[in-house]
């Protein structure tokens, strides 16, 4: 599976939330069916979301590239450190959750 055309799959037909804010927010509500997070996470953000995803019990999955790099997985001209998945559309990105 190549995780980075998963991810702009899924953001092209599904739901994706990123940031780690609007991240740790989809957890708490318990909407995260994956969460993807770069391999430079800050360790503060990654306790957080580890935390939160033992309690919504959803994976995690940590992504082969730091935030610039997931940045361009997702079409995106920034860095994303953190982003969440709420529906996979038509990719096969919840698949990455068994893999952790």
């Amino acid at each position: 599976m190549e995780v980075s055309k998963e991810i702009r799959q899924a953001i092209a037909t599904g739901k994706v939330v990123i940031g780690a804010d609007k991240s740790l927010k989809t957890l708490k509500r318990g909407q995260a069916k994956l969460v993807i997070v770069a391999s430079n996470c800050k360790p503060d953000v990654l306790a957080d979301i580890e935390h939160y995803v033992r309690i919504a019990n959803a994976p995690v999955h940590t992504f082969d590239g730091n935030s610039g790099d997931l940045g361009l997985a997702c079409g995106k001209p920034f860095l994303v450190s953190v982003l969440a998945v709420v529906e996979e559309g038509n990719s096969s990105i919840l698949g990455l959750g068994a893999r952790k």
